[in-house]
């Protein structure tokens, strides 16, 4: 009786760790999608009477999109697919895009200097004083 009482016991234990288990990874799932960099985000700048518009589209998955529109028209390269990724402590979000027919990837960094649920404020090519770029987008 007191070995039957102590297998169910067990049985009842793993099964309380599974749920914990499981529970925790809904958690961080979660937490991930609920980033304020997810999301799709705009800019439009006008310059000499030509409106360029980038939408750039972040997923939760490390993944992403960016189309150019050029007057309203998606640029003759249409939209390009890409892989992310964003250290919050330094600040620096970082595109991959795909391999070419070389097998490289193309990879480029940029200082995140504002983030917040309906803004993104990208710097470029920051200089020794900290200045650079300011490319500012917002949440669509």
């Amino acid at each position: 009786m007191k070995t039957l009482r102590f297998i169910g016991m067990a049985i009842i234990a793993v099964v309380i760790s599974v749920n914990f288990v499981a529970c925790s990874s809904d958690d961080d799932d979660e937490n991930e999608s609920n980033s304020p960099l997810v999301g799709t985000w705009v800019n439009i700048e006008n310059r000499n009477s030509v409106e360029y518009k980038d939408v750039m589209t972040i997923n939760a998955d490390g993944t992403g999109s960016d189309a150019i529109y050029i007057n309203g028209q998606l640029d003759k390269d249409g939209v390009d697919n890409f892989k992310y990724t964003y250290d919050e402590k330094s600040k620096v979000f970082t595109w991959i895009w795909e391999e070419d027919s070389d097998g490289e990837s193309d990879v480029y960094s940029m200082h995140v200097q504002e983030l917040t649920s309906s803004k993104l404020v990208l710097v470029d090519d920051m200089d020794e004083e900290g200045e650079g770029e300011v490319i500012t987008y917002t949440k669509q």
